[in-house]
């Protein structure tokens, strides 16, 4: 990793240059942050007395499981003394959330603080996840994208490359589309006893990890990427019904159906972090998943496989190895608009103290890593030869797309993720009928609202940051 001092300067300067604007302005406040345990939180959990040095305002970041947060924060914003100041916000949020008026709107304190906070050096898409209608309801705090993760050690093994050319009739390397990611899958699925890169193995080796879980839709968060770079869509243009039972939808069901085999036998219970566990252990070849958790994966303290081989990085795979837009994401920090305007405004120096470039630099000189947003950091080296899926996470976000960001995410979450298990579980016998039901579900919620809404509600507004 790069010396520690850069890192000491940058935070040195950062330091200075807020000593000298805010030094002790909000003495007496008191912040509390309704957050998990997202690597955007626990980086800056540690060290949030720096910031209450700062500022004389008192931090305190809870941290809760994921599902049910987004219940937390609409409660805590319904209530007329809320309890947080501070949210923890996933961008598919935004739409309940603005919608519901949970969340301040941000874009007059950006466009004002635009220099400060380096706002031409953030890539846009994260800006735009965190839009509803055209207003910035949360600022970014660990910028993402969808990509593969690989085995790079066994990628580029000789004996691995050969059988693989031999059985395949064709090269191991990243796969590009699905079937080639199959494909991967099933050849580097070994039980105990076989032969992995000339080693025997001990225990059973899986081709690939992928979450199945029905718990908060988390199947549902690896079936959209999926089904996006088959070139899906959510909803339909004309009416603003559910559109994902179309052809991408059930390609991408497809897809997921075939990797069955090639999974961890507790496959149906596998949520984010347990599927993305696999990979952080060395115990599966190839696993696709969101780059916020990535930066484990240079990390042994946090996985064992940087002490016994290398991951690759690569975009996600497409249906015809065409580029499709990459699906992004963002987790963020927005805050609670019951708070109160002093609060409201030591919340703002928090959230700029704590996402700033100086403070992402900072944490990834470190060698701790969060999953970044700005330009000039990703574009670095130095930086890059460090965490090489930088490179990966800045060129695909030339063509991106958000994700989504409905009113109704939370239904379509649960709904789709209950009928995604049940398929892939052998409980319903098709993807269509799968598919079919889903939409059917919330297509009943969404026809007793007029169409202009329901239109209204898919239109993403460019975010009035960027007039």
């Amino acid at each position: 990793m790069r010396p520690f001092l850069l890192a000491g300067i940058a935070a040195a300067l950062t330091v200075s240059a807020m000593t000298a604007v805010h030094a002790k302005d909000y003495e007496g406040v008191e912040l509390k942050m309704l957050a998990i345990g997202d690597t955007s939180v626990t980086r800056l959990a540690p060290i949030v007395g720096e910031f209450e040095e700062l500022t004389g305002a008192k931090v305190q970041i809870d941290m809760f499981p994921y599902p049910g947060l987004i219940d937390k924060i609409v409660i805590e914003a319904s209530a007329n003394r809320p309890s947080y100041q501070l949210m923890w916000v996933d961008s598919p949020w935004v739409g309940v959330l603005g919608e519901s008026g949970a969340l301040e709107d941000l874009t007059d304190w950006v466009k004002r603080d635009a220099e400060e906070i380096h706002l031409d050096d953030i890539i846009p898409i994260q800006l735009q996840e965190n839009t509803w209608q055209g207003r910035l309801l949360a600022f970014p705090a660990s910028g993402m994208i969808w990509h593969q993760n690989y085995r790079k050690d066994l990628y580029e093994h000789p004996d691995e490359q050969a059988a693989f050319q031999e059985k395949y009739g064709y090269e191991l390397a990243p796969a590009q589309t699905w079937d080639q990611y199959i494909d991967i899958a099933e050849f580097f699925t070994r039980a105990a006893g076989e032969t992995l890169a000339g080693e025997t193995l001990d225990k059973d080796f899986y081709g690939n990890a992928q979450a199945y879980s029905r718990v908060a839709g988390a199947i549902t968060h690896d079936f959209f990427p999926i089904m996006r770079s088959f070139g899906g869509q959510y909803w339909d243009p004309e009416t603003g019904l559910c559109a994902m039972d179309g052809q991408a939808a059930l390609a991408a069901a497809d897809v997921m159906k075939r990797l069955v085999a090639f999974n961890p036998p507790d496959y149906l219970g596998l949520m984010w972090d347990i599927r993305t566990g696999y990979m952080e252990r060395g115990e599966v070849a190839q696993s696709s998943y969101w780059s916020v958790r990535t930066v484990r994966l240079t990390n042994p303290d946090e996985a064992v496989l940087p002490t016994i081989g290398e991951a690759g990085y690569a975009p996600s795979p497409t249906g015809d190895g065409e580029p499709q837009p990459t699906m992004t994401g963002a987790l963020s920090f927005g805050i609670n608009s019951k708070a109160s305007d002093r609060e409201k405004e030591a919340a703002w120096e928090f959230i700029k103290w704590g996402t700033s470039r100086d403070m992402m630099r900072r944490f990834a000189e470190e060698g701790s890593g969060v999953s970044q947003f700005h330009k000039s950091i990703l574009a670095d080296p130095a930086l890059q030869e460090d965490y090489p899926y930088y490179q990966v996470l800045l060129e695909t976000q030339e063509n991106a797309q958000r994700r989504i960001f409905h009113p109704f995410y939370a239904d379509v979450e649960e709904v789709f993720g209950v009928e995604l298990n049940k398929f892939m579980a052998g409980e319903t016998e098709t993807a269509e009928e799968a598919l079919t039901n889903g939409c059917t579900k919330i297509n009943t919620r969404l026809k007793v609202f007029p169409e202009e809404l329901r239109l209204r509600w898919i239109n993403d507004a460019p975010a009035a940051i960027f007039q």
